[in-house]
């Protein structure tokens, strides 16, 4: 049951996507604008909801629906809310604190809620940062927000 609501909500997703995505600029003398990659995002959500969904009729079509709450269910469900909450702190505090700072502390967090020791979950988190930050801001010339501390 939770698959067949996972994928309606991929399906859904993936639509607006597509939808907002039809406003982006054109860019001119290209054959393709802005929209490119977010719709075929939006189209692999849609695809994968689609198989996630048939997948979970099926299972249920062969053994009836059978709801019940698992064990650890509430921290599961918190758990998976961890990362909405931090792209949406990502969101209000990236041009505050600047864009490096937030990704080392999203990812200290994620990989410390996921179990990962504290020294290793520092090392990774320093090391992916720095690797995102100066691929964008120095190859790919993404001007990323600096913080207060100037990265």
């Amino acid at each position: 049951m939770k698959d067949l609501v996972f994928g309606l909500i991929f399906i859904a997703l993936g639509i607006v996507v597509i939808v907002l995505a039809r406003d982006f600029p054109v860019v001119p003398g290209m054959h393709y604008g802005a929209d490119l990659f977010p719709t075929l995002i939006a189209i692999g959500m849609i695809v994968g909801g689609a198989l996630l969904s048939v997948t979970a009729l099926k299972q249920i079509s062969q053994n009836g629906v059978a709801i019940h709450i698992p064990q650890g269910f509430v921290r599961s469900s918190l758990g998976a809310l961890l990362p909405c909450a931090l792209v949406a702190a990502y969101v209000a505090f990236n041009e505050t604190l600047g864009s490096a700072l937030m990704m080392l502390v999203i990812m200290l967090v994620l990989l410390i809620q996921q179990g990962v020791r504290i020294l290793p979950a520092a090392a990774i988190s320093v090391t992916a940062t720095a690797v995102i930050s100066l691929s964008f801001g120095h190859l790919l010339k993404v001007p990323l927000p600096t913080g207060p501390l100037g990265f």
